[in-house]
């Protein structure tokens, strides 16, 4: 069983990741449309990453086991390693627009969910799976909130 600190252990690397991922993206695109968006993206991915190791040390672990803590975060980091999920492979230079970018972020997104999902079924403490139900609805909104912005650009485009 994993513990809800060790996947808000590998959530703050997630989002730091793909933050890193985005901020690289920035630096070599001169579309100003596509920088805003990504300067966007990386702040919302600090954002999180923040929230995340302030949730973590907030956790006050009331069954404290160093060796199993530090066996579960070996074992989550061995899977999710420096990856920033579908990021890594997308080649942002090769993005013609907006349209084409919200896409990716919306994929990355969604892997990201898909981590949090997997976990959810994993950790042991009800109070601890609530939490992260919690940081699920949030990466949920996050998601919706760019379905939004990708569908109001599309829709600018058919005008």
């Amino acid at each position: 069983m994993f513990s809800l600190r060790d996947v808000l252990d590998m959530a703050a690397k997630i989002e730091r990741n793909g933050e890193q991922v985005y901020r690289q993206a920035l630096a070599r695109t001169e579309d100003p449309e596509l920088a805003e968006m990504l300067a966007w993206m990386a702040e919302q991915e600090a954002r999180h990453a923040d929230y995340f190791e302030e949730q973590r040390l907030g956790l006050i672990g009331e069954e404290d086991n160093i060796l199993l803590e530090e066996l579960g975060r070996l074992m989550l980091e061995s899977i999710v390693g420096n990856r920033g999920f579908s990021l890594e492979d997308v080649d942002f230079s090769q993005i013609a627009d907006v349209d084409q970018l919200l896409q990716v972020m919306i994929n990355f997104e969604m892997d990201t969910l898909e981590f949090y999902h997997l976990f959810h079924t994993m950790i042991g403490n009800e109070r601890e799976r609530r939490q992260l139900g919690r940081i699920i609805a949030d990466e949920e909104e996050h998601i919706l909130k760019l379905l939004t912005c990708r569908d109001k650009n599309l829709a600018c485009h058919k005008s």
